[in-house]
């Protein structure tokens, strides 16, 4: 449970505090501190109501396959959005797909395809997004701004802004959890307060889902987004890596050097999980040399239909493990959609890294 802050209670009613809450509203206009926002589950607890993409006409080669195989069977009912550079970008692309609606959002700048890396998706139509900091002028910098672009085109609005730096990537969520974890810190460093606590705290007054942190000091966990290691599939239930199945269903798979490194990771994670009272299931993974690659199975897109959970579940062309996968989502009681990603994995993400969850029902 969460449980008022000390300085929380120290301050409240002070006139000191009154100060404080009036700046934060005057700089973060729509007020990201007010606890009443809930971050969209990833997991299959409604149905999928609008999504977000970003288009690169640059990476047809690695990401198109991916849309192909994704838009030929996701509802006719699910609002895709398209975020493009310029307006002919977004007409190449709808080609692509004839009978199918998309709604633009077109940027005006360069970007990269992650469409996960620089906003989160808060019920009730609305996004939250990261405090600007220096990115300099190209893909990345684009990738900024939008939220600022979605919110504006797709609901008239503007975007809540964290207190804290953070990627997309960076927060999962069930119905009443909110899960993030200690690569935070690294993110927030040189601006000021970047302690556990302090984070801990900023994500305990944005979101309204209780916060589930993940490591005590960088390193604890695997050094990357957090959907890429874990992901929760109800409020009792946690998917987690395992390096080590990985490695006996996959001897043959080029696996990072720093094994049992890896492997730590992703069991300390199991362990905190079980801990704090989840059910936890393991699935093999492979962390590909530089550690920046996995071949993994918790960075996935989860929906529902009149029948149950469905998973839409990234595959690799390596089929002792993807075999192993769907299995294990069967066993769990999920209808399993396999999505080919073995163009694009190695790009450092997979099938959860490139579309946004930005609404369910």
């Amino acid at each position: 449970m969460r449980v008022a802050s000390p300085t929380g209670r120290l301050l409240a009613g002070t006139l000191f505090g009154a100060i404080t809450s009036m700046i934060v509203v005057m700089v973060l206009g729509m007020r990201a501190t007010d606890p009443t926002h809930r971050l969209v589950p990833e997991d299959a607890s409604g149905q999928l109501r609008r999504i977000a993409i970003h288009y690169v006409p640059a990476m047809d080669h690695r990401i198109l396959p991916v849309w192909k195989q994704l838009f030929a069977i996701l509802p006719a009912d699910v609002d895709v959005v398209v975020v493009v550079q310029r307006a002919e970008d977004f007409d190449r692309f709808t080609r692509q797909f004839a009978g199918r609606q998309f709604k633009p959002v077109v940027l005006g700048h360069s970007l990269t395809t992650w469409s996960r890396d620089r906003l989160a998706a808060l019920d009730n139509d609305a996004v939250l997004a990261p405090p600007r900091v220096s990115v300099g002028s190209g893909p990345r910098a684009g990738d900024w701004e939008v939220p600022f672009a979605i919110a504006r085109d797709i609901y008239d609005a503007k975007p809540a802004v964290s207190e804290l730096v953070f990627e997309g990537g960076d927060l999962a969520a069930s119905t009443s959890y909110v899960f993030a974890d200690v690569n935070l810190i690294g993110r927030n460093l040189g601006r000021g307060d970047a302690s556990r606590a302090y984070l801990e705290r900023s994500l305990q007054r944005t979101f309204s889902q209780d916060v589930i942190w993940l490591g005590n000091n960088p390193g604890d966990v695997p050094e990357h987004h957090i959907m890429m290691y874990t992901v929760p599939l109800d409020d009792r239930r946690m998917l987690v890596g395992d390096v080590r199945l990985g490695k006996r269903l996959a001897p043959d798979a080029v696996a990072d050097p720093a094994f049992e490194q890896h492997a730590a990771r992703f069991d300390r994670v199991a362990i905190e999980l079980i801990s704090r009272g989840f059910t936890v299931a393991r699935v093999p993974v492979v962390v590909l040399p530089g550690a920046g690659s996995y071949v993994t199975y918790t960075n996935a897109l989860f929906d529902r239909d009149a029948a149950g959970p469905v998973v839409y579940l990234p595959t690799y062309r390596m089929r002792t493990l993807d075999r192993a996968a769907a299995d294990l989502y069967t066993e769990l009681g999920y209808r399993v959609v396999p999505i080919d990603v073995s163009t694009m994995f190695t790009l450092n993400g997979s099938l959860g890294c490139l579309v946004n969850v930005l609404a369910r029902d």
